[in-house]
Protein backbone atom coordinates (compact mmCIF):
# COMPACT_ATOMS: atom_id res chain seq x y z
CA UNK A 1 0.00 0.00 0.00
CA UNK A 2 2.84 2.39 0.87
CA UNK A 3 4.46 1.69 -2.49
CA UNK A 4 1.24 2.51 -4.29
CA UNK A 5 0.89 5.81 -2.37
CA UNK A 6 4.48 6.74 -3.13
CA UNK A 7 4.06 6.00 -6.80
CA UNK A 8 0.98 8.19 -6.95
CA UNK A 9 2.75 11.07 -5.23
CA UNK A 10 5.66 10.99 -7.67
CA UNK A 11 3.44 10.56 -10.73
CA UNK A 12 4.13 13.26 -13.35
CA UNK A 13 0.43 13.38 -14.22
CA UNK A 14 -0.51 14.21 -10.64
CA UNK A 15 2.15 16.90 -10.50
CA UNK A 16 0.72 18.41 -13.68
CA UNK A 17 -2.80 18.41 -12.28
CA UNK A 18 -1.73 20.03 -9.00
CA UNK A 19 0.36 22.68 -10.73
CA UNK A 20 -2.51 23.41 -13.10
CA UNK A 21 -4.91 23.85 -10.21
CA UNK A 22 -2.51 26.17 -8.42
CA UNK A 23 -1.98 28.21 -11.57
CA UNK A 24 -5.72 28.49 -12.17
CA UNK A 25 -6.39 29.71 -8.62
CA UNK A 26 -3.54 32.21 -8.85
CA UNK A 27 -4.75 33.52 -12.22
CA UNK A 28 -8.32 33.81 -10.99
CA UNK A 29 -7.33 35.88 -7.97
CA UNK A 30 -4.45 37.84 -9.40
CA UNK A 31 -5.51 38.64 -12.96
CA UNK A 32 -6.37 42.32 -13.56
CA UNK A 33 -10.06 43.16 -13.73
CA UNK A 34 -11.58 43.91 -17.12
CA UNK A 35 -11.06 47.62 -17.79
CA UNK A 36 -13.38 50.02 -19.56
CA UNK A 37 -12.20 51.29 -22.91
CA UNK A 38 -11.96 55.00 -23.59
CA UNK A 39 -11.76 55.69 -27.29
CA UNK A 40 -10.83 59.14 -28.49
CA UNK A 41 -11.86 59.36 -32.13
CA UNK A 42 -10.27 61.57 -34.74
CA UNK A 43 -13.60 63.39 -34.99
CA UNK A 44 -13.39 64.22 -31.28
CA UNK A 45 -9.82 65.46 -31.63
CA UNK A 46 -10.76 67.60 -34.63
CA UNK A 47 -13.69 69.09 -32.68
CA UNK A 48 -11.42 69.89 -29.71
CA UNK A 49 -8.89 71.58 -31.97
CA UNK A 50 -11.57 73.52 -33.84
CA UNK A 51 -13.09 74.75 -30.58
CA UNK A 52 -9.69 75.88 -29.28
CA UNK A 53 -8.70 77.62 -32.49
CA UNK A 54 -12.03 79.44 -32.67
CA UNK A 55 -11.19 81.00 -29.30
CA UNK A 56 -7.45 81.61 -29.66
CA UNK A 57 -7.46 82.38 -33.39
CA UNK A 58 -4.10 80.57 -33.58
CA UNK A 59 -3.14 77.19 -35.08
CA UNK A 60 -2.72 74.33 -32.62
CA UNK A 61 0.79 73.03 -32.07
CA UNK A 62 1.53 69.29 -31.60
CA UNK A 63 2.15 69.89 -27.90
CA UNK A 64 -1.16 71.71 -27.53
CA UNK A 65 -2.89 68.92 -29.44
CA UNK A 66 -1.46 66.40 -26.97
CA UNK A 67 -2.66 68.50 -24.04
CA UNK A 68 -6.16 68.71 -25.53
CA UNK A 69 -6.32 64.92 -25.88
CA UNK A 70 -5.01 64.36 -22.35
CA UNK A 71 -7.52 66.87 -20.98
CA UNK A 72 -10.37 65.13 -22.79
CA UNK A 73 -9.27 61.74 -21.43
CA UNK A 74 -9.09 63.19 -17.93
CA UNK A 75 -12.61 64.60 -18.28
CA UNK A 76 -13.92 61.27 -19.58
CA UNK A 77 -12.37 59.38 -16.66
CA UNK A 78 -13.82 61.79 -14.11
CA UNK A 79 -17.22 61.70 -15.81
CA UNK A 80 -17.38 57.90 -15.72
CA UNK A 81 -16.26 57.84 -12.10
CA UNK A 82 -18.94 60.41 -11.28
CA UNK A 83 -21.59 58.13 -12.78
CA UNK A 84 -20.21 55.17 -10.79
CA UNK A 85 -20.42 57.18 -7.59
CA UNK A 86 -23.97 58.31 -8.36
CA UNK A 87 -23.24 62.02 -8.56
CA UNK A 88 -25.79 62.29 -11.37
CA UNK A 89 -28.41 60.98 -8.95
CA UNK A 90 -27.34 62.61 -5.69
CA UNK A 91 -25.89 65.99 -6.67
CA UNK A 92 -28.71 68.44 -7.47
CA UNK A 93 -26.61 70.63 -9.76
CA UNK A 94 -25.33 67.69 -11.81
CA UNK A 95 -28.81 66.18 -11.98
CA UNK A 96 -30.33 69.51 -13.10
CA UNK A 97 -27.68 69.97 -15.78
CA UNK A 98 -28.25 66.47 -17.18
CA UNK A 99 -32.02 66.99 -17.18
CA UNK A 100 -31.62 70.26 -19.09
CA UNK A 101 -29.42 68.55 -21.66
CA UNK A 102 -31.94 65.73 -22.07
CA UNK A 103 -34.82 68.15 -22.52
CA UNK A 104 -32.83 70.15 -25.05
CA UNK A 105 -32.01 66.98 -26.96
CA UNK A 106 -35.72 66.26 -27.28
CA UNK A 107 -36.60 69.71 -28.58
CA UNK A 108 -37.56 69.98 -32.22
CA UNK A 109 -37.03 72.92 -34.52
CA UNK A 110 -40.44 74.58 -34.59
CA UNK A 111 -41.33 76.16 -37.95
CA UNK A 112 -41.93 79.90 -37.89
CA UNK A 113 -45.70 80.40 -37.46
CA UNK A 114 -47.71 82.27 -40.04
CA UNK A 115 -49.84 85.29 -39.13
CA UNK A 116 -52.93 83.10 -39.50
CA UNK A 117 -51.51 80.55 -37.05
CA UNK A 118 -50.66 83.32 -34.59
CA UNK A 119 -54.17 84.77 -34.81
CA UNK A 120 -55.65 81.34 -34.11
CA UNK A 121 -53.22 80.90 -31.20
CA UNK A 122 -54.22 84.32 -29.86
CA UNK A 123 -57.93 83.44 -30.01
CA UNK A 124 -57.39 80.07 -28.30
CA UNK A 125 -55.40 81.58 -25.43
CA UNK A 126 -57.15 84.87 -24.74
CA UNK A 127 -57.84 83.91 -21.14
CA UNK A 128 -54.15 83.28 -20.50
CA UNK A 129 -53.08 86.56 -22.12
CA UNK A 130 -55.42 88.78 -20.10
CA UNK A 131 -53.79 91.00 -17.50
CA UNK A 132 -54.53 90.50 -13.82
CA UNK A 133 -56.96 92.84 -12.05
CA UNK A 134 -55.02 95.89 -10.94
CA UNK A 135 -55.26 99.10 -8.96
CA UNK A 136 -53.75 102.56 -9.19
CA UNK A 137 -52.80 104.22 -5.92
CA UNK A 138 -50.75 107.03 -4.47
CA UNK A 139 -48.79 107.03 -1.25
CA UNK A 140 -46.87 109.20 1.17
CA UNK A 141 -43.86 107.32 2.48
CA UNK A 142 -41.73 107.46 5.63
CA UNK A 143 -38.88 105.13 6.49
CA UNK A 144 -38.97 103.47 9.92
CA UNK A 145 -36.11 105.73 11.06
CA UNK A 146 -37.55 108.95 9.64
CA UNK A 147 -37.94 111.86 12.04
CA UNK A 148 -40.65 113.28 9.74
CA UNK A 149 -43.27 110.72 10.70
CA UNK A 150 -46.50 112.50 11.76
CA UNK A 151 -47.01 112.70 15.50
CA UNK A 152 -50.78 112.70 14.96
CA UNK A 153 -51.79 110.34 12.11
CA UNK A 154 -55.44 111.46 12.17
CA UNK A 155 -54.53 115.10 11.67
CA UNK A 156 -52.12 114.11 8.91
CA UNK A 157 -54.89 112.17 7.13
CA UNK A 158 -57.15 115.24 7.29
CA UNK A 159 -54.34 117.33 5.85
CA UNK A 160 -53.88 114.89 2.97
CA UNK A 161 -57.57 115.12 2.04
CA UNK A 162 -57.15 118.75 1.11
CA UNK A 163 -53.82 118.39 -0.68
CA UNK A 164 -54.08 118.58 -4.51
CA UNK A 165 -50.40 117.57 -4.86
CA UNK A 166 -48.66 115.18 -2.46
CA UNK A 167 -45.32 115.13 -4.30
CA UNK A 168 -43.49 117.02 -1.58
CA UNK A 169 -45.21 115.27 1.30
CA UNK A 170 -43.43 112.68 3.37
CA UNK A 171 -39.93 111.38 2.76
CA UNK A 172 -38.53 111.33 -0.75
CA UNK A 173 -37.74 107.89 -2.13
CA UNK A 174 -36.31 107.62 -5.64
CA UNK A 175 -36.95 103.86 -5.69
CA UNK A 176 -40.63 104.09 -4.73
CA UNK A 177 -42.13 107.39 -5.84
CA UNK A 178 -45.61 108.60 -4.95
CA UNK A 179 -47.85 107.08 -7.63
CA UNK A 180 -48.39 103.56 -8.94
CA UNK A 181 -50.52 102.94 -12.03
CA UNK A 182 -52.36 99.72 -12.88
CA UNK A 183 -50.33 97.63 -10.46
CA UNK A 184 -51.37 94.01 -9.96
CA UNK A 185 -51.64 92.35 -6.56
CA UNK A 186 -48.51 90.31 -7.29
CA UNK A 187 -46.45 93.35 -8.29
CA UNK A 188 -47.63 95.27 -5.22
CA UNK A 189 -46.76 92.33 -2.98
CA UNK A 190 -43.29 92.05 -4.50
CA UNK A 191 -42.64 95.78 -3.93
CA UNK A 192 -44.19 96.21 -0.47
CA UNK A 193 -45.08 92.76 0.89
CA UNK A 194 -48.28 90.72 0.84
CA UNK A 195 -49.97 92.31 3.91
CA UNK A 196 -49.61 95.78 2.35
CA UNK A 197 -50.96 94.53 -0.99
CA UNK A 198 -53.94 92.93 0.78
CA UNK A 199 -54.82 96.26 2.39
CA UNK A 200 -54.51 98.19 -0.88
CA UNK A 201 -56.75 95.73 -2.76
CA UNK A 202 -59.38 95.77 0.01
CA UNK A 203 -59.54 99.57 0.40
CA UNK A 204 -62.43 101.66 -0.98
CA UNK A 205 -61.61 104.17 -3.68
CA UNK A 206 -60.48 107.75 -2.97
CA UNK A 207 -60.06 107.42 0.78
CA UNK A 208 -56.76 108.06 2.55
CA UNK A 209 -55.67 105.40 5.00
CA UNK A 210 -52.71 105.24 7.31
CA UNK A 211 -50.38 104.59 8.82
CA UNK A 212 -50.00 101.36 6.81
CA UNK A 213 -46.84 99.41 7.51
CA UNK A 214 -44.79 97.47 4.93
CA UNK A 215 -41.35 95.93 5.14
CA UNK A 216 -40.07 99.20 3.62
CA UNK A 217 -41.55 101.60 6.16
CA UNK A 218 -44.71 103.55 6.98
CA UNK A 219 -47.22 104.63 4.30
CA UNK A 220 -50.34 106.73 3.95
CA UNK A 221 -52.26 105.37 0.97
CA UNK A 222 -55.17 106.28 -1.31
CA UNK A 223 -56.49 104.04 -4.10
CA UNK A 224 -57.38 106.22 -7.09
CA UNK A 225 -58.70 103.61 -9.54
CA UNK A 226 -59.33 99.92 -10.01
CA UNK A 227 -58.89 98.15 -13.34
CA UNK A 228 -60.47 95.00 -14.70
CA UNK A 229 -58.39 92.42 -16.59
CA UNK A 230 -57.50 93.62 -20.07
CA UNK A 231 -56.49 91.96 -23.31
CA UNK A 232 -54.10 93.81 -25.58
CA UNK A 233 -55.03 93.75 -29.29
CA UNK A 234 -53.34 91.18 -31.52
CA UNK A 235 -51.20 93.80 -33.28
CA UNK A 236 -49.58 94.87 -30.01
CA UNK A 237 -48.92 91.29 -28.95
CA UNK A 238 -47.72 89.80 -32.24
CA UNK A 239 -44.03 89.80 -31.31
CA UNK A 240 -44.73 88.24 -27.91
CA UNK A 241 -47.14 85.73 -29.44
CA UNK A 242 -44.51 84.53 -31.90
CA UNK A 243 -42.04 83.77 -29.10
CA UNK A 244 -44.69 82.21 -26.86
CA UNK A 245 -46.01 80.06 -29.72
CA UNK A 246 -42.58 78.56 -30.44
CA UNK A 247 -41.88 77.94 -26.74
CA UNK A 248 -45.23 76.23 -26.15
CA UNK A 249 -44.89 74.05 -29.24
CA UNK A 250 -41.35 73.03 -28.25
CA UNK A 251 -42.51 72.19 -24.74
CA UNK A 252 -45.41 70.12 -26.08
CA UNK A 253 -42.97 68.24 -28.31
CA UNK A 254 -40.87 67.40 -25.25
CA UNK A 255 -43.92 66.26 -23.29
CA UNK A 256 -45.06 63.97 -26.12
CA UNK A 257 -41.64 62.29 -26.26
CA UNK A 258 -41.47 61.90 -22.48
CA UNK A 259 -44.92 60.28 -22.52
CA UNK A 260 -43.58 57.71 -24.98
CA UNK A 261 -40.50 57.09 -22.83
CA UNK A 262 -42.71 56.73 -19.76
CA UNK A 263 -44.24 53.61 -21.27
CA UNK A 264 -40.94 51.85 -20.60
CA UNK A 265 -41.28 52.36 -16.85
CA UNK A 266 -43.54 51.20 -14.07
CA UNK A 267 -44.03 54.30 -11.92
CA UNK A 268 -44.90 53.82 -8.25
CA UNK A 269 -45.58 56.81 -6.01
CA UNK A 270 -45.75 55.90 -2.34
CA UNK A 271 -49.01 56.94 -0.72
CA UNK A 272 -50.99 56.83 -3.98
CA UNK A 273 -52.83 53.80 -5.27
CA UNK A 274 -52.30 54.78 -8.87
CA UNK A 275 -50.28 57.40 -10.69
CA UNK A 276 -50.42 58.30 -14.37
Amino acid sequence: MKKIAMSVLISPILHFIVLGAVAFVAYTHLKPQDRETITVTTQTIDALIQQRESITQNPTTPQERQMLVEGHIEDEILLREAYKRGFDKNDYRVRKRILNIMRSSMSEVIPEPSVAQLRAYYEENKKRFRTSPSRSFEQVYFSFASAKQPDNPEQFLEKLKGMPDITNMGQFSSTLGNRFTQTSFQSTAITFGKPFAQIVFDMPLNQWRGPVESFRGIHYVRVTAEHDPELAPFEQMESFLRTDYVMQKARQSQIDKIVELKKNYNVVVEGLKSFK
